[in-house]
């Protein structure tokens, strides 16, 4: 049976990556961009986490580099596919676990762009990645920050669809909103060392257009 987000994201797919280029336009990509160039290299090996329909995979694959792509929507990877070139797209649940997927593979750069927030269990994702990671490569996350006293009442943890009128019910699914001390206290749990980090509005959430806040890191 599919999960409630892998039915919504195949439902989203072919109109993503209008929606978030739109009015509501998804940001996180071009922060990603700012603090990954510098890293960008020839030869390297890039696993994408979350890939969707392959926004966050462009600047690698525009420069040549060899990309692996996971998603749990295989319309996602469709979109994808149909784009760009990628070494291998796959589809896979990641809460599932990534040693699964890749016991014989290592990664100079692994990123999960838009993914975390719907992630319960981060420590045990990000401990995979470490595991992925070649020497000296990096590691860039996003996570959607939780602020205590939003005007909004939007709760830690709730589903997508919480305080619309009228919740649909493939927004049932949870998003885990974090502090930025809970990331920091798992990333020096994991020896993980914060190299950039950025605060920004990822997107406006619904017709009401709530400021969504997100803050991308680059660790190693």
């Amino acid at each position: 049976m599919k999960k409630l987000i892998e039915e919504y994201n195949d439902l989203l797919s072919n109109k993503y990556d209008k929606a978030t280029q739109g009015e509501f336009k998804w940001l996180a990509t071009i922060k990603l961009n700012k603090y990954i160039r510098p890293y960008i290299k020839n030869d390297l090996e890039v696993l994408d986490i979350g890939v969707g329909t392959g926004q966050t995979s462009k600047i690698f694959i525009d420069q040549g580099l060899s990309v692996i792509g996971v998603d749990i929507s295989e319309k996602m990877l469709t979109e994808a596919q149909s784009k760009f070139k990628f070494k291998k797209l796959v589809k896979y649940d990641i809460e599932q676990g990534l040693i699964n997927i890749f016991s014989k593979e290592k990664f100079d750069i692994i990123v999960a762009i838009g993914i975390f927030e719907f992630i319960k269990n981060i420590k045990k994702v990000l401990n995979e990645m470490k595991w992925l990671l070649k020497r000296d490569g990096i590691i860039s996350f996003t996570y959607e920050v939780y602020e205590p006293n939003n005007r909004y009442r939007i709760k830690k943890i709730a589903p997508l669809g919480a305080g619309l009128e009228k919740t649909p019910k493939l927004l049932n699914f949870m998003v885990y909103r974090r502090l930025p001390n809970e990331v920091e206290s798992i990333l020096k749990e994991l020896s993980l060392k914060i190299i950039h980090r950025e605060k920004f509005i990822g997107y406006l959430r619904s017709q009401l257009k709530i400021p969504v806040l997100y803050e991308l890191l680059v660790v190693s």
